[in-house]
């Protein structure tokens, strides 16, 4: 490999361990995506029916497919505002809603939940958001809770009144979206600046993360508001993947060490992948396995948090081998008992903050047209990665399936039945296949 690191020698990078790879890829996915399911069709008496015609079509993935929603009508026309809704829905199940502190309340007090709130460019009101999300089962991710960074202009001087009125902002949040939001990054990039009052980079700016028990404090009053929500805390690249690593002896991961053993309800760990100076560590397959086996053993949920590999231009071949790096990744990613979810981070090229649009990191064009990244992602998810099953039964169904939600149509004694069933791991038996099946039954 030359020592210029390009989209192209990335790929061939990872193929080179093909002869590990594709196996142990192929193997990690049937094992840890999958489970043995068994679906019995009983009348009222419980009794098992003959000759049932079964038709089972998985429309979702209990596995996270997530992506931003930071430009949700935000368009200046309409095509693209209904191309961007159109192309989200129908590949991802997950989002991610916006809680910067400097644009969600701009003025003291007036929080931007409503849909008709002032515009802010990449802000969409968070009503906005979840009006969508949940019209089209999509789940979703507060992101984030107590930032040190984007903070309002009336933020006061002292430590204890800006803690009064983060307990304000949380207790409002809580109020309106605590029981529909499921999750929710509580502190971000926290080790990426050594001190807020060195000024950082200018965008660090909220003085108490300068406390020694900042995370701590931060992690207990987000669980007192949020109590059914799971708490994460999420972390850049260079941290996670990148020059930062050193198996336990990263600092991200002594921190989080330190962290958990000290009491502080961390529940998910976020891990971004803003890929857009490539380097041979960020990209290297063994490396990144590595890291899961690494930060695997805390036996929490990871989430490969902030998604964003370029293409560099809209050139054919440059969008061809964003797609084929996109295809290796998600598969690796996919395949990790430990990963639960998958965020990209702009669906649309010329979307994302400052000048980070240069490095053409979306999946959509400008126009919104889709490039090979995006229906790389959908055949993996719609197809390869989905389950159907047609059959005419008399005894319990069994079969082999992703874990997700499911389509079911049945027709018995003429009369034609739609349901839909969630598969997932927690209500059909966790690693199923290595104990015995939870039957769910269908009464008709």
């Amino acid at each position: 490999m030359s020592n210029e690191v390009t989209l192209e020698s990335v790929v061939k990078r990872f193929d080179s361990f093909g002869g590990y790879l594709d196996a142990k890829l192929d193997r990690d996915i049937e094992e840890h995506r999958k489970g043995q399911f068994v679906l019995c069709f009983r009348d009222r008496r419980g009794e098992l029916l003959q000759n049932v015609t079964v038709r089972l079509r998985q429309i979702s993935h209990e596995f996270r497919f997530g992506c931003s929603l930071f430009h949700l009508e935000q368009f200046p026309d309409k095509e693209r505002n209904v191309a961007y809704k159109e192309k989200f829905k129908d590949v991802f199940n997950y989002a991610v809603v916006p809680f910067y502190w400097d644009t969600l309340e701009p003025v003291e007090g007036k929080p931007r939940f409503e849909k008709d709130s002032v515009f802010i460019s990449r802000r969409p009101p968070v009503d906005t958001i979840m009006e969508f999300c949940e019209e089209n089962a999509i789940r979703t991710k507060g992101h984030c809770l107590v930032y040190n960074s984007f903070q309002p202009d009336w933020l006061p001087e002292h430590n204890r009144e800006i803690k009064i009125k983060l307990d304000r902002r949380l207790r409002a949040i809580a109020e309106r979206y605590g029981n529909r939001i499921p999750d929710f990054d509580v502190i971000n990039e926290m080790l990426t600046v050594y001190k807020n009052c060195y000024a950082g980079n200018k965008a660090r700016n909220l003085q108490i993360t300068d406390e020694r028990d900042h995370e701590k404090w931060s992690f207990d009053l987000c669980r007192r508001y949020f109590p059914h929500a799971r708490l994460f805390w999420n972390e850049g690249i260079n941290e996670s993947f990148g020059e930062h690593y050193r198996g336990y002896r990263s600092f991200y991961y002594m921190t989080l060490e330190k962290m958990l053993a000290a009491g502080v309800p961390i529940q998910g760990i976020g891990m971004q992948y803003h890929a857009y100076r490539l380097k041979e560590d960020f990209c290297n397959p063994l490396r990144l396995i590595d890291v899961f086996d690494c930060y695997g053993e805390f036996g929490l949920p990871i989430h490969v948090s902030e998604v964003s590999i370029p293409s560099f231009s809209n050139e054919a071949n440059d969008e061809a081998l964003q797609g084929e790096l996109t295809k290796r990744l998600f598969k690796l990613w996919f395949g990790r008992k430990e990963c639960e979810a998958i965020v990209w981070w702009n669906l649309a090229d010329k979307t994302a903050y400052k000048t980070e649009s240069v490095y053409h990191a979306g999946l959509l064009r400008e126009d919104c047209t889709e490039k090979p990244a995006y229906r790389t992602i959908k055949k993996l998810i719609r197809e390869e990665w989905n389950t159907s099953v047609e059959a005419t039964v008399s005894e319990p169904l069994r079969f082999s399936g992703f874990y997700g939600t499911y389509e079911l149509e049945l027709l018995f004694n003429g009369e034609k039945t739609v349901r839909k069933i969630d598969l997932f791991r927690d209500n059909t038996g966790y690693d199923n296949r290595l104990c015995d099946f939870r039957a769910k039954d269908i009464i008709l």
